[in-house]
């Protein structure tokens, strides 16, 4: 296996292990208001990640493709070919 292969998926599972620390739905949340006129009573309830932020299925997914998408983006950029001033630098040394 590569160093880029290695480093794509090593990558790739830090940004799902970010996604589901900041956007999985892990925790219910919720609170009830009583009125006195009980037509402006109401109840509500959401799901909080471990970070305790509120969140949902959609916005853990999304969250998780942009996480992964951005992040294996950099990784094959930061992993890729040295610049041909580099390249062409490390040939003149290796000719003398």
């Amino acid at each position: 296996m590569s160093a880029r292969t290695k480093a794509l998926l090593w990558t790739g599972a830090g940004a799902l292990f970010v996604a589901f620390v900041l956007f999985a739905p892990l925790f219910p949340a919720g609170m009830c208001v009583d009125a006195q006129d009980s037509a402006r009573s109401y109840c509500r309830d959401w799901h909080t990640s471990v970070m305790g932020v509120e969140t949902s299925v959609g916005m853990w997914l999304g969250g998780s493709a942009a996480l992964l998408g951005i992040g294996l983006v950099l990784a094959w950029q930061l992993t890729g070919r040295k610049p041909r001033r580099v390249e062409a630098e490390a040939e003149a040394d290796g000719d003398e």
